[in-house]
């Protein structure tokens, strides 16, 4: 996989250190799986990632569920409010939920990283502009069951 394509030069060095590490965990085989993300490799960068879990959906036409397991101290500074253990849609990204849904799914769909600046303005007013990199996990090596997100705020 070609790290370079992913990022845009104006990503942050957080999101490059992520998707290097992450790569570094696939060695061979197409995916990391959770196993293999060891937290002590990058503790500088935990405050700023999310491990979300990915539930299959029952029906093809379905979304899977992404539901938040670990939320770093200062995604929540950031967002305001505790994050671990609500789903995605319970996130306020104000009108841009849709577009991070679509984020989400893209990743699990695609089993590759994706990167995307997101700009909005919570339901409470407060704006927020950020990099979001969401990189996927498998535990079978092909379906993606987890999403390790780092973000970066502008």
């Amino acid at each position: 996989m070609d790290v370079a394509g992913i990022l845009d030069s104006g990503a942050d060095d957080a999101l490059w250190q992520t998707l290097n590490y992450w790569r570094s965990l696939c060695g061979k085989r197409r995916l990391p799986a959770r196993k293999d993300f060891d937290p002590a490799d990058i503790p500088r960068l935990l405050p700023k990632l999310m491990l979300a879990d990915v539930s299959t959906p029952k029906a093809k036409s379905q979304a899977p569920q992404i539901s938040f397991r670990l939320v770093g101290t200062e995604v929540v500074g950031r967002f305001g409010y505790e994050l671990t253990g609500h789903h995605l849609s319970e996130i306020d990204y104000g009108a841009r939920a849709d577009d991070v849904a679509d984020l989400y799914r893209r990743t699990v769909d695609s089993a590759q990283p994706q990167f995307e600046l997101i700009d909005f303005q919570q339901n409470k007013g407060r704006h927020i502009r950020m990099q979001h990199l969401l990189l996927p996990l498998s535990d079978d090596g092909d379906r993606v069951n987890m999403i390790l997100t780092v973000l970066h705020w502008q």
